[in-house]
């Protein structure tokens, strides 16, 4: 069962916290907040439409600390309420009102100032405190907590879940590497009839960095490298792309270019793991965030052997 319950105030995005029964006082200073779209197996998250305001969201996670050189935010997260919502609650006055009345109710039975307990009436948009179901646990290896909504979502890797005293559930996360491995190209160094093609891949690969999933990150990373390959074969008076990239890399073995080779095969391999014929073959498992850091290294590494990057 929930124990704790967050309030926003739609006119003044103030925020309480209190009892499941609604008595709250004022969070101050102002929590940093966001919204939280999923919470589970990376594998079953599915992108959904974009959310805009705190109040509207499915989840809030409530950031407590983030550590920039560990890259591991922790916080809380709370589910929205399913009874009457926005709903009414009975809170001691925030200290961003001073002296002035704050209920944002209306009425001949609504106190405008504090009812003789020291409690005003008020109307939140409320959510309860996360519970984390036993099936987290399970698969944790594999769990993500997704920030924000729609295209600007942001998959985290779960690394810990603990049950504070208040009865709510500390979640830590950790920030993927993202760009840590893509270098900048030098676009004066692509070759000029295929630099719009290498380029366009390379963002895409940057940008699912940011915000996919490991299986997605791998894929994009997979095309990217692809289009370089090629590019560099066709620009060296090949006259056929090849579509395999295990394939295309043993093509730059004979050049001596070993290393280059080795990394395009790699990242091949990477890729088959994602299908399911080839984790019931080989008895392989899912991709993980570790295997998508690897992909954008040995992206980044392909970029540097071609000499493109900086």
């Amino acid at each position: 069962m929930s124990n704790t319950a967050i309030g926003i105030d739609q006119n003044t995005s103030l925020f309480y916290e209190g009892s499941p029964s609604l008595y709250g006082h004022a969070i101050w200073p102002s929590p940093f907040m966001s919204i939280a779209a999923y919470v589970g197996q990376s594998s079953d998250w599915k992108r959904g439409q974009h959310v805009v305001r705190l109040e509207d969201a499915p989840m809030l996670f409530r950031e407590d600390s983030f550590d920039p050189v560990a890259r591991v935010r922790r916080g809380r997260l709370y589910t929205r309420r399913t009874d009457a919502n926005p709903a009414d609650w009975r809170v001691q006055r925030h200290p961003a009102y001073a002296a002035q009345a704050q209920s944002n109710r209306s009425g001949p039975s609504t106190y405008v100032t504090a009812d003789p307990q020291g409690f005003i009436l008020t109307r939140l948009v409320t959510f309860l405190s996360w519970t984390a179901p036993v099936q987290l646990f399970d698969t944790r290896r594999d769990a993500v907590l997704v920030l924000g909504s729609g295209d600007r979502a942001t998959a985290y890797p779960v690394l810990d879940v603990e049950r504070l005293a208040t009865g709510e559930e500390l979640i830590t996360i950790r920030t993927r590497g993202n760009l840590s491995g893509l270098p900048e190209l030098i676009a004066a160094l692509l070759p000029q009839q295929y630099a719009n093609h290498i380029l366009e891949h390379y963002e895409k690969a940057a940008s699912s960095a940011f915000r996919d999933d490991a299986e997605s990150v791998i894929d994009r990373c997979r095309e990217a490298a692809s289009a370089a390959l090629n590019a560099e074969r066709l620009n060296a008076g090949e006259t056929d792309k090849v579509a395999d990239l295990s394939e295309l890399g043993k093509s730059f073995e004979p050049r001596g270019r070993y290393v280059l080779a080795k990394a395009a095969q790699i990242l091949a391999l990477l890729h088959s793991r994602g299908k399911a014929a080839e984790q019931m073959k080989r008895g392989t498992v899912p991709p993980t965030e570790a295997d998508a850091e690897a992909a954008i290294a040995l992206l980044g590494l392909i970029y540097r052997e071609l000499g493109w990057a900086r």
